[in-house]
């Protein structure tokens, strides 16, 4: 069982970046915190995926273009995955940092 941070990335600018998978037989339940290091306001989607997902699907969103100020952090708590499940990430800009923490059982 994991407890703490469980994964943190930077994507590169508007890319669907895989930010976080539960393992096997394992469920988690986390909280995200979107920092916008940039001096400009960004654009940023958050999903929960499957297992076979290779990018984000509209449908699956939890943010969806959701604006962060410069220098401020979006925090969305409350996110309860499944075994295998996926969470992808994208900003419209680079320096906006995805943290996950929370814990797997």
């Amino acid at each position: 069982m994991a407890i703490g941070r469980l994964a943190a990335v930077t994507p590169t600018a508007n890319t669907d970046t895989q930010l976080y998978q539960v393992p096997p037989a394992s469920s988690g339940s986390v909280s995200i915190c979107i920092c916008n290091t940039n001096t400009s306001s960004s654009a940023v989607r958050l999903s929960i995926e499957n297992s076979a997902a290779v990018g984000i699907a509209s449908t699956n969103c939890i943010e969806y273009d959701a604006q962060i100020a410069p220098s401020s952090v979006l925090e969305r708590g409350g996110i309860v995955l499944g075994s295998q499940q996926k969470l992808f990430c994208k900003a419209s800009s680079s320096n906006v940092n995805f943290i996950v923490y929370g814990y797997e059982e």
